[in-house]
C-alpha cells in the first residue's frame, strides 16, 4: 500500500532510539558481500506495510543501489542543473549527513537508465564511485566525511549505446574500472585505490557495452576478479597485476548485464538482449583458477537481474517475472513459477533479488515487492505496493531492508527488536 507523509514522519522518529547497525555485516558494494546478494541477519519482514516501515525519505533520480558501512548509508543521485551527488545518510534515521556534488555532461542512454546508475563501493577509509561523464569514464574517491581524496575525469573514452551502469569494486587496494564498449581502446584498468593512479591495464577486444559488476575469487596465488563480456567471454583476471589467468569464450553473441552467482568454486552467469537472457555458463573453478567444462542450465534465464544462490539452491528471476529454483550443483530445475504483485498483476524486473533471514526480496518495475521463501518449494510470503517502480537492487543490514524507488528511499524492519549499540 502507499503511505501518507505524516504517518511516515511519525514512524521514522518513533522507533530509532534503541537501534544500531554498527555490528552489522557491512553491505559495502553492489549486492553486498562479494556481490552474493546474501547476508546473515534476522528480523526481516515478510510483508512491507506500516508496521514494518522504519523510515522513508524522498531521493533524487538514479538507479544506484544503497551501500552500507557501519551506521552510514551511501548512494548516488541526479540533481537539478546537470549535477549529481554522492549522498551519505544516517542508516538508522535516513537523515542526510553530507552530500558531495559535481556537474556532469549528459550522453546517450536508454530511457530506463539514469546518469546515477553505478553503485558505490565503500571500505574503512574511502567511498569509491565510477560512472560516465559525457563520452568519458570517470572515477573518484571520497573520505567518510565527504571530502574529495582523488578524481580521475578521463580514464578512458566511452562509446554509449544505453548509457553505463557497471559498479565500483576495490580488491586488495586496487579499484577495478571497466572500459568495455563497441569502439577502440577496450580495457580493464586497475587504479591505486589510495591515489587513483594507474597500476595496470589489460587491453580487450572491442565488445558490446557491458553493465555487469565483477565478483572476486580467492586463489592459491591471491585474488582474481571474474567478469564477462560478449567478445571476450568469461575471464579471471589477477587483481594485483591485471594478468589474464583464464578465459572461457565459446563465441557469445549477447551482452553481459546481470552479474554472477558464485559460491567460491562454481560460477553462473547469463548474457542476453531485449527482454531476456539467451546464453549462460556454469563453470567449475579450482583453487588455481582453472576452469572445467561448463554445465548446461535450461529454463527462463534472466537478462538484467542477477542470479542468487542460497544454501546450494540457485534462484533465477527473469525480466518478465518468472521465478525459478534449481540445484546449484547440477542445474536441475526444482520449480518455475510466475510472481504476481499485490493486486494479482504480472510483474517485470530490472532489480536483482537479495536474501536474508530465509526470505528473498524481488523488487519490480511495477512498484511491487514480492517476498519469496528461500526453499526448494515455491511459497510467496507477501506482496506489497510501494510508491513507484524499482530498478535499484535493495540492500540488507542488521535486520533492515533498504529499497530505492523512483521517488523514495525506504527502510523496513522489525521496529520492536532491540539492537546492541
Amino acid at each position: 500500500m502507499q503511505y501518507s507523509s505524516w504517518l511516515l514522519a511519525a514512524l521514522s522518529g518513533a522507533f530509532l532510539t534503541s537501534t544500531s547497525l554498527s555490528k552489522a555485516e557491512d553491505w559495502a558494494r553492489f549486492r553486498g558481500p562479494n556481490g552474493s546478494g546474501v547476508i546473515q541477519t534476522q528480523g526481516l519482514p515478510g510483508k512491507l506495510d506500516e508496521s514494518s516501515t522504519v523510515w522513508q525519505i524522498p531521493i533524487g533520480k538514479g538507479w544506484s543501489s544503497p551501500v552500507i558501512w557501519k551506521d552510514k548509508l551511501f548512494l548516488t543521485a541526479e540533481l537539478e542543473g546537470n549535477k549529481r551527488a554522492v549522498l551519505c545518510l544516517d542508516a538508522e534515521s535516513g537523515k542526510q549527513i553530507w552530500q558531495y556534488e559535481l556537474p556532469f555532461h549528459t550522453h546517450a542512454k536508454h530511457n530506463h537508465n539514469a546518469f546515477a546508475s553505478s553503485t558505490p563501493f565503500v571500505d574503512e577509509q574511502r567511498v569509491y564511485v565510477n560512472w560516465t561523464n559525457g563520452e568519458a569514464i570517470e572515477a573518484l574517491a571520497l573520505d567518510h566525511q565527504g571530502e574529495l581524496i582523488w578524481r580521475r575525469e578521463k580514464i578512458s573514452s566511452y562509446v554509449h549505446e544505453h548509457g553505463s551502469g557497471t559498479s565500483a569494486l576495490v580488491v586488495d587496494g586496487v579499484m577495478i574500472v571497466r572500459c568495455e564498449f563497441e569502439g577502440p581502446d577496450n580495457a580493464i584498468i586497475g587504479l591505486d585505490a589510495a591515489t587513483g593512479q594507474d597500476k595496470w591495464k589489460l587491453p580487450l577486444e572491442s565488445t558490446k557495452n557491458t553493465y555487469s559488476t565483477p565478483t572476486v575469487h580467492k586463489t592459491a596465488a591471491g585474488h582474481e576478479i571474474i567478469l564477462a563480456n560478449t567478445s571476450n567471454g568469461f575471464m579471471g583476471i589477477d587483481a594485483a597485476t591485471g594478468k589474464l589467468n583464464w578465459q572461457h569464450n565459446p563465441g557469445y553473441k549477447q551482452r553481459s548485464v546481470g552479474s554472477f552467482a558464485f559460491d567460491g568454486k562454481r560460477l553462473f552467469g547469463t548474457l542476453g538482449s531485449g527482454g531476456g537472457g539467451k546464453e549462460s555458463a556454469m563453470l567449475e573453478l579450482d583453487g588455481d583458477g582453472k576452469v572445467s567444462e561448463p554445465i548446461k542450465v535450461k529454463g527462463s534465464l534472466p537478462y538484467v537481474p542477477t542470479p542468487l544462490v542460497v544454501d546450494n539452491k540457485m534462484y533465477l528471476l527473469n525480466d518478465g517475472g518468472i521465478f525459478s529454483c534449481m540445484d546449484f550443483q547440477t542445474g536441475r530445475e526444482l520449480y518455475s513459477e510466475r510472481l504476481l504483485g499485490a493486486a494479482g498483476n504480472s510483474t517485470k524486473y530490472f532489480s536483482s533479488p537479495v536474501s536474508g533471514d530465509g526470505k528473498i526480496y524481488c523488487c519490480s518495475q511495477t512498484g511491487d515487492v514480492v517476498v519469496v521463501k528461500a526453499s526448494d518449494k515455491f511459497e510467496v510470503l507477501g506482496a506489497s505496493k510501494l510508491d513507484g517502480p524499482m530498478s535499484a537492487t535493495p540492500a540488507l543490514a542488521a535486520g533492515r531492508l533498504f529499497i530505492r524507488t523512483d521517488k523514495s528511499l525506504w527502510c523496513f524492519g522489525d521496529k520492536s527488536a532491540a539492537r546492541v549499540p
